[in-house]
């Protein structure tokens, strides 16, 4: 049982902004894919941390990446029956958005998109943000928090700017600002253990 952690930059085209949530527009674009795989039963500690695997689309094209991608999840597929993939927000953005991008560009059926990122366990550090939020009194409900908020209360590092900017660095061809972003966002292995650790002496 590995886990795997995901995450995706999208592209906002200046005609459509909604490209960046939607991947069924035409200017709907990947551009960055990064991940990190363990093979083991629990999730990654300090000394185990890796940097993640980097598909860039400038580096080839969008579906060349997507391909690629493909091919690393069916092999995890063979090998790891029950591999989570984590990630923050990815049941609503992250898998959705790949599973479009997928479906458009022919990379594989439905089904097999189906099997591949749905089928997994899937552990979504923004589900589990409102219990950290200080937010949940005023409105009533649990109201999850973002990503920078989260790393925030645990004092882990903040990335600096935000994913609608990646669009910006990208048509202007800064590439290595959105690699700074990117690296910069990736600590989901961080942020997983530190929801584990606050659930284990907080909430027993």
């Amino acid at each position: 049982m590995g886990h795997l952690f995901l995450d995706i930059e999208t592209y906002s085209s200046q005609s459509n902004p909604h490209s960046s949530l939607n991947p069924y527009l035409s200017e709907s674009k990947i551009l960055v894919i990064a991940y990190n795989y363990y093979p083991n039963f629990k999730p990654p500690i300090k000394e185990e941390l890796k940097s993640p695997v980097f598909l860039k689309e400038w580096k080839s094209d969008e579906k060349t990446i997507l391909t690629e991608f493909y091919k690393f999840l069916k092999k995890i597929e063979n090998e790891d029956n029950y591999v989570k993939i984590i990630g923050f927000n990815i049941l609503k953005f992250d898998l959705p958005y790949l599973f479009g991008r997928m479906k458009i560009l022919n990379i594989a059926s439905d089904l097999e998109l189906y099997n591949l990122l749905f089928r997994p366990f899937s552990i979504d550090l923004f589900q589990l943000s409102p219990i950290i939020s200080d937010k949940n009194k005023k409105h009533e409900q649990l109201w999850g928090i973002n990503h920078k908020e989260s790393c925030k209360f645990f004092k882990l590092q903040i990335k600096e700017g935000n994913g609608l900017e990646c669009s910006q660095f990208y048509d202007d061809k800064e590439f290595n600002k959105i690699m700074k972003y990117c690296t910069e966002e990736f600590n989901f292995e961080q942020l997983l253990d530190a929801f584990y650790l606050y659930v284990k002496d907080n909430l027993n």
